[in-house]
């Protein structure tokens, strides 16, 4: 569980920051071959002198690519490198080149954008950000497969767009690749066409450009017909079944053992090895992370969580789920990055964070790819309302409730968040009652997120009332008119130290 004070505040100051520079690099990357006149090497004014100057160069196939990668990774135009490549070096060279350098320097941009852009972009979008949602996770590569197939649709816009909506990058560099390849090939075949006709030999050109015109209007439909012959999904799922991805909603796959387990997890889910677990390396709260990077049970759970289609849960069943998935992440968080101070270190260079660990996209469940950020406030507090939950979501740190030495479950969800809510407000050096002053010392948590307990101190006050014991205390958190201090928060890892 994240703050919505200095962590956000923070989060939001470094996302503007880097969307600042992304904007910055991307205009002095414009200007700066503007200024030395790289446009115009490729303008259609000049392009066949740069045609035959760069056959005389040494190194040139190197260069080419060299030249790709760095157009396509700023965001230049980079369909006129693309003609050029067919042009200068042939229809087959000029395919492996510019296929090389277009898929590197797509990547380029892609890792530009993600990196410098992804956060300051959700705050723009706000809720419209979940338009991005069909680029994310696993059912990313055949979105991804079927834009690349269509000639229309900007080469850079894509690149910088998967970079935004942080697309898994697996998935983005294996679309790129097969995407690409059959519009480098008629681009190429086009431009080798059209400098024959410049050559001479115009009665074969004149053919050969109006098979790569004829080729390029067929491309542009592509996707729909492979989708209806069927070949697209049988690419993906052998693309994808290595790694337990999906395919996309609607696409036929094979009867495997896989898509049998999928199809029982549709149906339950079960979390006795979690619960197994948990009460082996849970004490009082205190986590042993190295036994649960060790147990290759933890591996399995959190594969299981994957294929899980949520929707076909009872309500108690997902928000048990997506408390267990929210919990079972942060610790693979930490582990992942071999963490073992505080979370909030994660991604921190020279004592600045530069992302947000909760915005990793490090959640593989209910079929797509998420973050902690993604699943508490997008889907956890809006859809179940319940403020019971941030006494059950623990962010690994002494500050936040302790962990249960149980995963949660369906049936016996209610009393397990009842008792966390007793448990956690039991801890007096985070929560007590000082009824002789009339001052409630509580958590920030409750106050981070006090919207949902009301919107207000006397709410939280009231919430509180339920798992006090009945007396004096209880009749001031009833009453509202106490006075409110936070107590400290500690970031410290919650470690358990055998």
């Amino acid at each position: 569980m994240d703050t919505n004070g200095e962590r956000k505040e923070t989060h939001r100051a470094n996302a503007w920051w880097r969307l600042a520079l992304f904007i910055a690099l991307l205009v002095a990357s414009w200007f700066v071959a503007r200024q030395l006149g790289l446009a115009e090497y490729i303008s259609p004014a000049r392009i066949g002198t740069t045609i035959r100057d760069v056959r005389t160069l040494p190194f040139a196939e190197g260069l080419f690519v060299l030249a790709y990668i760095v157009v396509a990774s700023i965001g230049l135009p980079a369909l006129p490198l693309t003609l050029a490549g067919g042009a200068v070096f042939g229809v087959a060279t000029g395919i492996a080149l510019t296929w090389l350098g277009a898929t590197a320097g797509a990547t380029g941009a892609y890792l530009l954008g993600r990196s410098l852009g992804a956060d300051a972009l959700q705050r723009v979008l706000g809720s419209r950000v979940g338009s991005l949602d069909r680029l994310r996770g696993d059912g990313a590569f055949l979105t991804l497969l079927r834009l690349r197939l269509i000639p229309v649709i900007p080469f850079n816009a894509i690149n910088f767009g998967a970079g935004l909506a942080r697309v898994r990058m697996s998935h983005y560099v294996a679309a790129t690749a097969i995407g690409i390849l059959p519009g480098t090939t008629v681009y190429s075949y086009f431009a080798d066409a059209l400098l024959a006709g410049v050559d001479g030999a115009r009665d074969t050109a004149f053919l050969r450009v109006t098979i790569a015109g004829l080729l390029l209007i067929a491309l542009s439909y592509a996707p729909a017909l492979a989708t209806r012959a069927g070949w697209l999904s049988l690419l993906l799922v052998s693309l994808t079944a290595g790694s337990g991805a999906r395919v996309a909603k609607g696409m036929p796959r094979p009867a495997t053992a896989h898509s049998a387990t999928a199809r029982t997890a549709d149906r339950v889910v079960d979390h006795s090895a979690w619960n197994a677990m948990l009460a082996s390396y849970v004490t009082d709260g205190m986590v042993d992370y190295p036994a649960f990077q060790r147990d290759p049970r933890f591996v399995a759970y959190l594969a299981q969580l994957s294929v899980v289609q949520v929707s076909t849960l009872s309500r108690n069943e997902q928000l048990a789920y997506w408390i267990n998935v929210y919990n079972a992440y942060t610790i693979e968080l930490l582990n992942s990055r071999k963490e073992r101070r505080s979370i909030r270190n994660i991604n921190k260079v020279l004592g600045v964070p530069l992302k947000s660990p909760w915005a990793e996209p490090i959640v593989k469940a209910d079929r797509r790819t998420l973050t902690l950020d993604d699943v508490e406030h997008e889907i956890i507090r809006k859809q179940f309302k319940d403020p019971r939950i941030h006494v059950a979501l623990v962010c690994a740190a002494m500050g936040c409730p302790p962990l249960r030495s149980e995963a949660f479950t369906a049936r016996q969800l209610d009393a397990q968040l009842d008792d966390q809510a007793r448990r956690f407000l039991a801890q007096s050096t985070k929560n007590r009652v000082d009824v002789k002053n009339g001052t409630v010392y509580g958590s920030p948590i409750f106050t981070w997120y006090r919207e949902d307990f009301g919107g207000s101190l006397a709410g939280v006050g009231a919430f509180w009332a339920k798992y006090v014991p009945a007396g004096p205390a209880q009749a001031l958190l009833r009453s509202g008119t106490f006075r409110w201090v936070d107590t400290d928060y500690d970031w410290r890892i919650n470690l358990r130290r055998d």
